[in-house]
């Protein structure tokens, strides 16, 4: 089958971008040709030829997990394609930058084949219900088994992570609960680890970082991707940001916008530079208004008088298998985890109020015990849950 895999590689440290990608160039069934169209006005046209004469067109999740601008000057091609597509999508959640509508609306613009969602099988089906044309599947992320293994037997830090804080937008507080929790009381607890709070160690990691710090640890931390506030408006997460804009002192920068686009193609960049020394302490991005703002504050006026989303909303997520790979502990809040994950056979569960963290002290200790989960989880994830099960679904529906 030809296929045309559309990509942006507009950062290095999201390794699950490069696993999809690869995954797409080592299975035989796809016979895949994966363009990288960050920066690719120049080659516009041979990519519009491309879809044109391509059998499977597949949108990474990488354009649209964050904005529709690599995908918007390619959305004439790819509605008079020939073939098939397939659209996946990035960051299935409700954010100030970049929320779910215009994700949805461009989908439906799409009439793709084929949505790959993240999330459980009802969830997407809920999420993605105006897109009557399309067939909407479960594709959770996966392990890449040829960059996460394995390779050191000395693990020095018995917890490591790195992860990005999750916004009060979101509803939920666990990801940011967990890693405080630990970074708070390691000490008490007779723990080294390395969380990316302290100065000196808060550097995000590319995919083979990544991989080499998951091995120096004995367990890592994680939680579930997304949010049981789920909406296909953004209604509420609109809400939440005019009363952070009215709360704030600050000049509040919108999110992109035709005016700033503008200002950038004709303001120089050293000009620009000097506006924002002058004024750093006057500004602020619209996606940072809650920065050190009070998550129960916000859950009370918003959160707390809304339905939640009607399906299950939160997945597993790209990290899970990539500690999974690596074998390193998972400790991580009850969850379903796309129904992949099983407590006390695949992770240690930890309880929301911490009252079983001695229990998790006696395992952290048990090298043998630690050994035991993990490599049970490995051999699972291995005969179920690679990014080869993942497109072998996939070929199912595309067939």
């Amino acid at each position: 089958m030809k296929t045309l895999v559309l990509y942006s590689s507009y950062t290095d440290q999201m390794s699950y971008f490069d696993d999809w990608v690869d995954a797409f160039k080592y299975h035989k069934d796809y016979n895949a040709e994966c363009i990288n169209v960050f920066n690719a006005e120049k080659i516009f046209h041979d990519i519009a030829k491309k879809i044109e004469k391509s059998d499977l067109i597949i949108i990474h999740h990488s354009m649209n997990g964050d904005t529709l601008k690599y995908i918007k000057p390619f959305m004439s091609p790819l509605k008079n394609r020939k073939g098939k597509l397939v659209s996946f999508v990035g960051n299935e959640v409700n954010l100030p930058t970049f929320g779910m509508a215009p994700k949805i609306q461009n989908l439906k613009e799409l009439e793709a084949e084929i949505i790959a969602t993240q999330l459980l099988q009802e969830a997407g089906e809920w999420l993605y219900q105006e897109c009557k044309k399309s067939k909407v599947i479960s594709l959770p992320h996966a392990l890449n088994s040829r960059v996460f293994v394995s390779k050191r037997k000395v693990r020095q830090i018995d917890i490591g992570t790195r992860s990005a804080r999750y916004g009060v937008y979101i509803g939920d507080d666990d990801r940011n609960n967990i890693i405080q929790f630990f970074y708070k009381n390691s000490k008490k607890l007779g723990l080294y680890v390395d969380l990316g709070l302290d100065a000196g160690s808060q550097k995000r990691f590319n995919r083979s970082e990544w991989a080499e710090f998951l091995s120096s640890c004995k367990a890592t931390l994680s939680t579930e991707a997304g949010s049981f506030y789920l909406e296909r408006d953004d209604d509420l997460v609109t809400q939440i940001q005019e009363f952070l804009k009215k709360k704030s002192k600050k000049i509040v920068l919108p999110n992109e916008t035709v005016a700033r686009k503008i200002y950038r193609a004709i303001v120089p960049s050293s000009i620009r530079k000097f506006i924002i020394s002058l004024l750093k302490e006057k500004l602020i991005e619209v996606g940072n208004l809650d920065d050190n703002y009070d998550f129960n504050e916000i859950y009370e006026r918003f959160f707390s008088k809304t339905k939640k989303c009607p399906a299950y909303s939160k997945a597993i997520s790209s990290r899970h298998f990539d500690a999974i790979g690596t074998k390193t502990l998972h400790i991580m809040y009850p969850g379903r985890y796309n129904d992949i994950l099983v407590s006390g056979e695949h992770y240690f569960e930890l309880k929301h109020d911490h009252s079983n963290i001695k229990e998790l002290g006696d395992y952290l200790k048990d090298d043998v015990l630690i050994k035991t989960i993990t490599e049970r989880t490995y051999e699972h994830t291995m005969s179920h849950h690679t990014h080869k099960h993942r497109l072998d679904t996939l070929s199912k529906y595309i067939r």
